[in-house]
């Protein structure tokens, strides 16, 4: 099969509609709270969506929930099987990379549905995306899309309506302190159209040397990390760098990067204490292509839903009396 998404034709999994089941699986570690999985379930019925639970969600086997093959196998009896419209990993954290080799390709190729994560999940949404052809969501997992109203709205909007996401707002502001960092820190200016491809940089890093690294010519590119620091996010963006990611992309949506400070997550060799804001103001200042830093995706609480693969707009103006950014996604990402 085709490795390259750029030869394929962009394939659009159903709308998700009342009645529907959706597979529950966790490809990568096991649900550390298990009682969010109630809060699941009560919001799918909500909805009127009928949870399918995977074989093996409740396995685990040390900081993954299971063995690679039975994970893949979840993935895959959910693939085949027409009946599920859509997929939903119940969380992050490590594993999905390694169950790339088992995933029924022929099978996701013949069977378009909506499958939806990020962090961890990045691997998989990439991989499927740039194989198959079809649109991918990098958005929130099964216990997390009922977290915030704006990761609710962004989810239904994805995945439940079929006219086009359109133009992405923000979260509210609180009113009792600024968000920082600010959600819309126009680093570079400028206006991009492009398919929208991206998710978390640890696990596009993974992925690069591999038949599954990322593509990103004439794309608009998003990124985000959490807890990693400065300069681990520094090295990961020369890792992209040199291996020409950022030559001809089209614009760069760099979002919030949560915890990423020098020793917040206590795994420092060496006392460097500049900021994750002055890496990437060093790095992408007066880039050839629009950056934008900030946005809330990934692992923010509050998170949009981006389907890759989609045509987005970006447009980041910027001049001395006010800046303006717009992020729009210009097509529907399902079909009727």
């Amino acid at each position: 099969m085709n490795t390259s998404s750029e030869t394929l034709p962009l394939v659009k999994p159903s709308v998700l509609k009342r009645g529907d089941k959706i597979g529950i699986v966790a490809p990568a570690s096991p649900s550390f709270e298990e009682g969010k999985l109630e809060f699941a379930m009560k919001r799918f019925s909500e909805l009127g969506l009928i949870p399918v639970l995977g074989d093996h969600l409740f396995d685990s086997l040390g900081d993954l929930a299971g063995s690679d093959k039975d994970r893949a196998s979840d993935l895959n009896k959910f693939f085949q099987d027409k009946q599920i419209k859509a997929i939903l990993a119940i969380r992050g954290g490590n594993g999905s990379a390694r169950l790339l080799p088992l995933l029924d390709w022929d099978a996701i190729a013949a069977n378009p549905k909506i499958i939806m994560g990020y962090s961890d999940i990045t691997a998989l949404l990439l991989a499927i995306h740039q194989k198959t052809g079809l649109v991918t969501f990098h958005g929130p997992t099964a216990s997390s899309f009922f977290e915030s109203p704006y990761t609710y709205e962004y989810f239904l909007k994805a995945v439940m309506q079929q006219d086009p996401i359109g133009e992405i707002a923000d979260p509210k502001p609180k009113e009792w302190a600024p968000d920082y960092p600010p959600t819309r820190m126009i680093l570079a200016g400028g206006q991009a159209v492009g398919q929208i491809t991206g998710g978390c940089l640890t696990l596009i890093k993974q992925l690069m040397g591999t038949r599954y690294e990322i593509e990103t010519e004439n794309k608009i590119l998003f990124i985000e990390d959490v807890s990693e620091e400065p300069h681990s996010i520094d090295r990961m963006i020369t890792q992209l760098d040199l291996a020409g990611k950022f030559d001809h992309i089209k614009g760069l949506i760099i979002g919030e990067c949560v915890g990423c400070k020098p020793g917040a997550n206590k795994r420092e060799r060496m006392s460097l204490s500049v900021s994750i804001e002055r890496i990437f103001k060093e790095r992408f200042t007066d880039f050839h292509a629009p950056v934008v830093y900030g946005m809330r995706l990934g692992h923010s609480s509050e998170k949009m839903t981006l389907p890759l693969g989609l045509k987005a707009r970006l447009v980041a103006n910027k001049n001395k009396q006010s800046s303006n950014v717009v992020l729009s996604i210009e097509e529907a990402a399902v079909s009727p």
